[in-house]
């Protein structure tokens, strides 16, 4: 049973005065899983515990009864304006929600017409009372009820425990739980009881299970590990394996693989999935300004900093593990407001790093949906952001000239110097114990005396503690105490990568190979080839970008002014320009056929020379697209020359004009027919995808009705399988003291049908088992008691008991006639015989 934390603690404490409050969040299969949870769960002077499970409300709920069994702590159903007490378990009622206002329960009518989050509703409440008090655990149940509640409790520093999805009965609450990333421990139910007394023995401390992984899948996931080191260049044996080993299940499960092991497999020979696992372990979602309190808690540590900052001097910020920029530029608002609030032009440079390059890039681009920028103000979009559509805002120059992004590994790379601010926020709960005291080491380096550190909810300085002084608990914001430039392992530091190594060495090798040495002669030996067989030309790739200039070329070529762009059109004029051009279309619709142009006036300087062009598609090549080469030459081709088939003539630039004309007038044609066929196309998708919407919407609304409704139905029938069970054991236990008894019974029904009967019975009234249905009429008995049937429809009529002895042989029995009461109604009669003693002995007395 339940173990007493407190024993030498009298009486109970005032609701204020809780350590702790536990809210259990539990739907199908949850009955199982909270008895598990009970049956060793620590008794605490300084806990309560709320249980909201999903119920009927249309029957009648005997959780309290069951779970009474399993527990010594005292059992309520929450009622209006409760308190909530220490050593109690409460269960919410079925058919309402219960929030909490302080210590007092608030109770509400459940809104059958929408779908039921209870449990979502406590989590939320027990956050805002509770903080960095509150325990979330989510059980057993299907749908995501509990997910947002798991990330509020997180948020206020508060723990989040998640029944191991193996060992739950249903999967799904527990699944969508742990998605959030914002859950604390995954365990199994009896695991979370033995959980909870080490933190009820441990209060101030957030105690870390062992991580225990299966042989195969730890060695899944170090396979999983060479591979990502391979290609991405990151030592992922830092991180937790737990916590990477359920973000490597949700992509296995996505790819439909049965083991880790056939999922490393697959992203041995998968480059495209490897990369998929690589941005998943690594990015995280994320918005500005998440978890405004904890920024709002940063402001005012910032203020005080920047305050006394000296006037000419840079205020420097480092963002460890800025994912896609939104923390960063956050950061970046708070600080460019104290500037302008204390009248000080913005002096500040914000250095974010990550591991992860493309986020990096994404977080360069400053682009972001409209969804991220939830919790920004209209204030701050108006003078921060710059709308380029419906969807999408760029972070405008006012912050993006003080930011740097940049690539850096927290864990192998020297950290940053001469910091006023060091952040790393949800990043060191990935990572082994080893890892996290290396990274807090290293923004302690990195940090000037009294700079600002400030990290996750849920994350904490661990063995360094003592050199920070904390300016707010629950959003985990320090102050540097004092400097100790030893505090980074110089053993670490000066360890070389063991991806870097091998690298050195292969060059190391390389040196003296000649392949290795030959591209750049090869290079040189290819352009005296082509200066000495091509004297004046141009080579253009598909986008007609110059690629290569031949000879003297660049003398028919001007210089244009503004943005440079290597297009072959920015270097050409007028007429010249224009049948070029043609030349080019011509030329890529046939591919291999020469076109010439001839007798163009092209400026050469202060003059012009008459020239010939010729202009050849060259197909193949790595490039896989066509290249344009063209010729310029100045003397006049033959005529023998002109008869080539494979030669087309454009004479002059009338020629030219009239070829453009002739493809753009196809080239209209073409596109309004495509342009009506897509219009017509649109409006028939628009329509039908109007109709899969609402269809859509309608399938969602019945989904989630059902799956609550499958709920209730589910606890429901566990609850009754449990009444079932204690129904059996009654009925066994009857049957065995009915069979053991020497009293003859007979139970009748209100017919005078027999029920049941005892064996002793059988001795003055003739039964036999299958006698069971019969009426009692139907048999004789050896006793003087003519009137006795009809004594007993009396007795069952009116309900008065009637006893009377009789002599039977020499031995006096008793024969008592009782009515059988349910409730307040008669169901029947029961019929003793009892034998008292011998007649002979009764008379000599």
């Amino acid at each position: 049973m339940s173990i007493d934390i407190e024993d030498a603690a009298s009486g109970d404490l005032k609701p204020d005065e809780l350590q702790f409050v536990v809210g259990v969040g539990s739907s199908a299969g949850g009955l199982k899983s909270l008895e598990k949870l009970f049956k060793n769960a620590p008794i605490s002077k300084r806990t309560a515990f709320v249980v909201v499970q999903h119920l009927s409300p249309d029957a009648n709920s005997s959780l309290d009864e069951i779970l009474s069994r399993y527990t010594d702590l005292k059992v309520v159903t929450v009622t209006e304006g409760m308190a909530l007490t220490a050593k109690t378990i409460f269960l919410i009622p079925p058919g309402k929600e219960i929030r909490l206002d302080g210590n007092l329960f608030v109770v509400s009518h459940l809104d059958r017409d929408q779908i039921a989050r209870p449990i979502d509703v406590f989590f939320t409440s027990l956050s805002d009372n509770y903080g960095s008090r509150a325990i979330g655990i989510v059980l057993s149940g299907t749908g995501s009820d509990g997910s947002a509640g798991i990330r509020n409790i997180n948020s206020v520093g508060g723990t989040t425990i998640v029944e191991s999805p193996t060992t739950a009965q249903f999967d799904g609450m527990p699944k969508n739980a742990i998605a959030t990333e914002c859950v604390d421990y995954v365990l199994a139910a009896d695991e979370i009881s033995k959980w909870l007394k080490m933190q009820f023995d441990f209060p101030d401390e957030k105690i870390q299970p062992e991580e225990e992984l299966d042989q195969e899948v730890l060695s899944g996931i170090n396979l999983i590990f060479s591979l990502l080191s391979k290609r991405h260049e990151i030592d992922f044996s830092y991180y937790k394996p737990s916590t990477v080993a359920r973000r490597i299940e949700r992509r296995q499960q996505m790819n439909r693989h049965t083991s880790i092991q056939e999922y490393a497999r697959q992203i041995e020979e998968n480059v495209v999935e490897l990369d998929l696992l690589y941005h998943d372990l690594l990015i995280g979602v994320t918005k500005f300004f998440r978890d405004t309190e904890g920024f709002n808690a940063l402001e005012r540590a910032l203020q005080e900093k920047i305050s006394a900052l000296p006037r000419n001097e840079c205020f420097r910020v480092w963002v460890s593990g800025c994912a896609t920029g939104e923390e960063p530029y956050s950061i970046s608002m708070l600080v460019f407001e104290i500037f302008t609030a204390l009248d000080r032009s913005p002096n500040y440079k914000i250095f974010a790093t990550d591991v992860h390059e493309g986020a990096l890039q994404h977080a360069s681009k400053a682009l972001y949906t409209s969804e991220s920028l939830e919790f920004v103000s209209n204030e701050r979009r108006t003078k921060f952001f710059d709308q380029e559509s419906d969807q999408y805002f760029r972070v405008n120059n006012n912050l993006r000239r003080n930011m740097v992004f940049a690539r850096h590994n927290v864990i192998q790379d020297p950290p940053f110097t001469r910091m006023d601010v060091v952040t790393c926020r949800n990043l060191l709960i990935y990572f082994r114990n080893k890892a996290q005291q290396r990274s807090i080491a290293s923004f302690h380096f990195a940090l000037k005396r009294d700079g600002i550190m400030m990290l996750g909810a849920s994350e904490s300085p661990g063995t360094l503690a003592s050199e920070f002084e904390v300016i707010d608990e629950t959003w985990k914001v320090y102050s540097k105490v004092r400097d100790l430039p030893t505090m980074i392992h110089q053993t670490d530091q000066a360890r070389p990568s063991s991806l870097e190594s091998p690298r050195k060495l292969v060059n190391l090798l390389n040196r003296d190979r000649p392949e290795s040495m030959s591209f750049t002669s090869l290079l040189e030996g290819y352009d005296l080839v082509l200066r000495e067989f091509v004297s004046c030309g141009l080579l253009l790739e598909s986008e007609k970008n110059i690629m290569h200039v031949f000879g003297n070329a660049n003398r028919f070529l001007t210089n244009p002014s503004g943005r440079f762009s290597g297009n072959l059109m920015n270097f050409l004029e007028g007429d010249v320009k224009v049948s070029v051009a043609a030349s080019l279309i011509r030329s890529s619709k046939e591919p291999g056929v020469e076109v010439r142009l001839q007798n163009l006036e092209l400026p050469v300087g202060d003059e012009t020379e008459i020239v010939d062009i010729s202009v050849k598609a060259l197909s193949g090549g790595s490039l896989k697209t066509f290249i344009w080469f063209v010729k310029i030459d100045p003397s006049s081709i033959s005529a023998e020359e002109l008869e080539t088939e494979n030669v087309i003539q454009i004479d002059r630039t009338s020629d030219a004009y009239a070829s453009l004309e002739s493809e753009l007038d196809y080239t209209k044609e073409s596109l309004s027919a495509t342009i009506e066929e897509l219009e017509t196309t649109n409006e028939e998708l628009q329509a039908a995808n109007e109709q899969l919407v609402a269809a859509n919407e309608e399938l969602q609304s019945t989904n989630q009705e059902l799956h609550s409704v499958n709920e209730e139905l589910y606890s429901v029938n566990a609850e009754n399988q449990r009444r079932i069970d204690d129904l059996e054991e009654m009925t066994d236990d009857v049957d065995n003291l009915l069979a053991c008894t020497d009293i003859g019974t007979i139970f009748l029904d209100s017919k005078l049908s027999i029920r049941k009967f005892t064996q002793a019975a059988s001795e003055y009234v003739k039964l036999l088992p299958s006698d069971i249905g019969r009426d009692i009429s139907d048999f004789a008995t050896h006793l003087d008691f003519p009137g006795l049937f009809n004594r007993i429809r009396e007795v069952t009529k009116s309900g008065m008991p009637y006893t009377k002895e009789i002599d039977d042989d020499g031995q006096i029995v008793m024969v008592r006639i009782l009515p059988y009461m349910s409730g307040k109604n008669i169901k029947g009669s029961i019929v003793n015989f009892i034998k008292l003693s011998d007649s002979s002995n009764a008379n000599s007395s």
